[in-house]
């Protein structure tokens, strides 16, 4: 079974030192793009994650987002007590000599430019990461599972159209003796008439011959026959566990080319009626196609 380009999936687990959340989101593109939001402690693992992401999304424009917190608040703030020394220390002289009243306050080292660090920026430890890909992978796990319910009711309505689509194919086809049949007739009285104007005449064989060769253009049985096997095509890798959306894409414009052929080819009317259902068709079928991967 196919899979959706459009999915959502999340997870989480607590250890004994951090908390982890991870978020996934997919879209439809063209290509597969890969944009990580991670905290800066996972800045050294982001290649991995990155990995991760591509070993089990093939195609479209993934987002994932990590969210770390210390599950002891202490854990949370790092105080850089070099800083605060080395401030101390160039204060000292002014205190000796009573510029200064007081020593550092918390509210005063708080206020010191790079004291104080919300959420530390210390690399995880080799524990802390087993908990952060643990999540990501169920996170991408259950994004996978909703892909593949999208790609169910994805596949049931290209199936529809499929079949809507051979329903108007078999009307072309059926009309194909009597479509045949009427250019030639249109195009005899034609040149008859034309011949009667200019008073001359063609032998009955020669006439016969230019006349079956110009009701021949009119024949659409090879692209109803190309058309028909597109469509059997199309259904077939709606059947694949694979990367189908750009052969699918490639085969609608096939299907196209081939319905824009019979209808230049045809002034009938049915048939021209039967040519709007089919692009119709065809159109939604690019359109429903261009969300699978």
């Amino acid at each position: 079974m196919p899979r959706s380009m459009t999915g959502y999936g999340a997870a989480s687990e607590a250890g004994s030192r951090i908390a982890v959340e991870v978020e996934v989101r997919t879209v439809n593109a063209k290509t597969r793009k890969v944009s990580l939001r991670t905290p800066a402690a996972l800045t050294a693992h982001e290649p991995a994650l990155e990995s991760l992401v591509r070993d089990r999304v093939r195609r479209g424009s993934i987002q994932l987002s990590v969210r770390i917190d210390h599950v002891r608040p202490q854990d949370a703030v790092k105080v850089r007590t070099d800083v605060i020394e080395g401030l101390a220390a160039a204060l000292e002289p002014l205190r000796e000599k009573g510029l200064l009243a007081s020593g550092l306050t918390a509210d005063a080292i708080a206020s010191i430019p790079g004291a104080v660090e919300l959420g530390s920026r210390e690399p995880l430890r080799a524990a802390d990461w087993k908990i952060v890909k643990r999540v990501a992978s169920s996170a991408l796990d259950a994004l996978s599972d909703m892909r593949q319910r999208e790609a169910v009711h994805l596949v049931k309505d290209l199936r529809r159209i499929l079949k809507s689509m051979q329903g108007a194919v078999s009307k072309v086809k059926r009309r194909v003796p009597k479509i045949v049949e009427e250019a030639r007739q249109k195009l005899e009285d034609r040149v008859n008439a034309l011949l009667e104007d200019h008073d001359t005449t063609l032998d009955d064989a020669t006439l016969a011959r230019e006349i079956a060769i110009l009701a021949d253009r009119s024949d659409v049985t090879e692209e109803i026959t190309r058309l028909t096997a597109h469509i059997a095509e199309f259904d077939r890798y709606l059947k694949q566990d694979a990367d189908i959306g750009r052969t699918l894409d490639f085969l609608s414009q096939e299907m196209l080319r081939e319905i824009n052929t019979i209808g230049s080819k045809s002034s009938d009317v049915e048939t021209a009626r039967a040519v709007v259902a089919l692009k119709s068709d065809t159109e939604r079928l690019k359109e429903q196609a261009a969300n699978l991967e």
